[in-house]
This record gives C-alpha cells, structure tokens and sequence, in this order.
C-alpha cells in the first residue's frame, strides 16, 4: 500500500517531533535522565534512599 507524504507525516510526526526536541535539548547543553517506570530507581535518581514494599 502506498501512502501520500501527508499520510506519512501524521504517522511520523511524534517521532519527528520527539528527535527534533531531543537535538534541541542537545545543543542547548540540557541534560535528560533515561525515563524510567521503575520506582526505586526514580528515588535513587532524586536522592532518596526510600525502597517500595
């Protein structure tokens, strides 16, 4: 199946957007964490040593 560049865009878009914000982020010097769900490693990363039951 063969899809116009508008097609293809709306489906591309967020990855676009996200790499185009990550270069920014980049050249601007701003450094990110890794997105993490695991909690104890988001405490760890703010300093706290708190463990989940």
């Amino acid at each position: 199946m063969f899809y116009g560049i508008d097609d293809w865009r709306h489906m591309n878009a967020n990855a676009m957007i996200n790499r185009a914000l990550d270069r920014s982020r980049e050249r601007a010097g701003v450094r990110t964490q890794p997105r993490t769900t695991d909690i104890d490693a988001f405490l760890a990363g703010a300093g706290l040593n708190a463990k989940r039951k």
